[in-house]
C-alpha cells in the first residue's frame, strides 16, 4: 500500500512539474519584441547508451519537443527546451550471449546559454550552446533475445521494468552546435547536434529478475545521449 501511495504521489508531482515547466516556457516565449524571443519545435534521432556498463551497443531512438529562446543581443542568449526522449542501451551483462535491451523514456528539460555567429542572409548562423539538463523518468521496458537455445528454452521476450528501480529524476551536462540554414516559410530552419552526459545515476541498485535468468544490476551508470535533428522556429 505504501509503495502504491508513493508511486501515485510521484506521478502527481511529475504532472504538476510538467505543467509548471510548460507554463513557464509559454510565458517566456510571449514576445515583448519579435527580435528578442523565439519559439519552435525540435525533433530528430538519437543514439544512447549507459556509461558504466561493459559490453554495450548504443540504442537508436527518437526525440521531439518544444524549444524557446531569449536573446540578450545578436550573439548571446539562453534557451529552454521540453523534449520527450527515447533512450537506453543494448548490453550483454552476463557474458552468456544473450542481448538485453533496456529502453528508458524521459521528459528532458535542458537549460543552456548560447553564443551565435550570424552570417549574411536571413536565418543563417552558427550557434554554440552549453548548460545543464534535468530529466524526468517516465517509463522503462526491456527486450531480451539470443541467437540460439539456452538449455531447453528459447530465450526471448519483452516487458516492463519496475519503476521504483530507477531514479525519478536525472541530471546531466549538455553541449551542442546548431547551424541555421535559412528562412523557410514563416520561420527559420536549422540542424543541430547535441550531446548530453548524465551526472546522476539512472538506476538505484535494485535488481530486476528477467525470466529467472537475467537481471539488471546497473547501480553505477549514467545516461549518455547523442542527438541529431532539426529545429524550426516561428
Amino acid at each position: 500500500m505504501w509503495e502504491k501511495t508513493t508511486q501515485t504521489k510521484m506521478k502527481q508531482t511529475k504532472k504538476i512539474t510538467l505543467l509548471a515547466i510548460c507554463s513557464a516556457l509559454l510565458a517566456l516565449c510571449q514576445p515583448a519584441s519579435a527580435q528578442t524571443f523565439s519559439f519552435g519545435v525540435r525533433d530528430g534521432v538519437s543514439l544512447s547508451w549507459l556509461v558504466g556498463i561493459d559490453n554495450t551497443t548504443p540504442m537508436p531512438g527518437l526525440y521531439a519537443g518544444f524549444t524557446g529562446d531569449f536573446r540578450f543581443n545578436e550573439k548571446w542568449g539562453i534557451g529552454l527546451d521540453v523534449t520527450l526522449s527515447e533512450q537506453g542501451v543494448y548490453c550483454n551483462e552476463n557474458g552468456d550471449g544473450v542481448t538485453i535491451g533496456y529502453s528508458l523514456d524521459y521528459l528532458n528539460i535542458p537549460l543552456v546559454a548560447h553564443y551565435s555567429i550570424p552570417f549574411a542572409g536571413d536565418g543563417r548562423f552558427l550557434k554554440f550552446s552549453a548548460g545543464i539538463q534535468a530529466g524526468i523518468f517516465l517509463n522503462a521496458t526491456y527486450e531480451y533475445f539470443a541467437p540460439s537455445v539456452v538449455g531447453d528454452e528459447l530465450v526471448s521476450g519483452n516487458g516492463s521494468l519496475d519503476y521504483d528501480s530507477f531514479h525519478p529524476y536525472d541530471l546531466g551536462a549538455t553541449v551542442g552546435v546548431e547551424w541555421g540554414i535559412g528562412v523557410w516559410g514563416m520561420g527559420v530552419a536549422s540542424v543541430e547536434v547535441r550531446y548530453t552526459l548524465g551526472i546522476t545515476q539512472t538506476h538505484n541498485g535494485i535488481a530486476n529478475t528477467l525470466n529467472g535468468y537475467y537481471y539488471i544490476s546497473v547501480p553505477d551508470n549514467r545516461n549518455s545521449v547523442l542527438q541529431i535533428g532539426t529545429i524550426f522556429r516561428f
